[in-house]
């Protein structure tokens, strides 16, 4: 984006299947300015996704995405965390879709389930585990995705 760039990237698992995808953003401009032109702004976004084992592939886990919240930290240096959040529930589309796709011919091909289990171990989002130890988690994302690397810390706090 020319106006925000990810200045940390969390992943909060401590409510396995359910994994938070922390993103802070700040504005372009703070990342090559100094503070004192630019007062730092900061937006916290987080996205729900639910993990399941996919069936077949070992490494592979599948993901569901579940809720989105945008939360407005700090702007132009002065905190605003009290200020409510923007939230997208994105399960009762599928809940949806779900129930109609017995009836409709196609519709598991999308990835939904199907008495129970996923249809399709690539839908409709995944990522394979190239290496996990009690530090470090290395997964490649499905295309366009990419090769990321998480580091375990003790806080994601802002």
């Amino acid at each position: 984006s020319p106006f925000a760039a990810p200045s940390a990237i969390y992943q909060d698992i401590s409510d396995p299947p359910v994994a938070t995808n922390i993103i802070d953003f700040i504005p372009r401009a703070q990342t090559f300015l100094p503070a004192a032109i630019s007062p730092p702004s900061l937006l916290r976004a987080e996205v729900t996704t639910r993990a399941s084992s996919r069936r077949g592939k070992p490494n592979r886990v599948g993901l569901i995405f579940e809720s989105v919240k945008l939360q407005p930290i700090e702007i132009l240096g002065r905190k605003v965390d009290n200020l409510p959040p923007l939230s997208v529930d994105l399960t009762w589309p599928r809940t949806l879709v779900e129930g109609l796709a017995g009836f409709v011919p196609g519709l598991d091909s999308l990835g939904l389930k199907v008495d129970g289990e996923d249809a399709n171990a690539d839908a409709p989002g995944y990522f394979d585990v190239d290496y996990l130890d009690e530090e470090l988690l290395i997964i490649r994302q499905n295309a366009p995705g990419g090769v990321f690397a998480l580091v375990k810390v003790d806080s994601c706090d802002p």
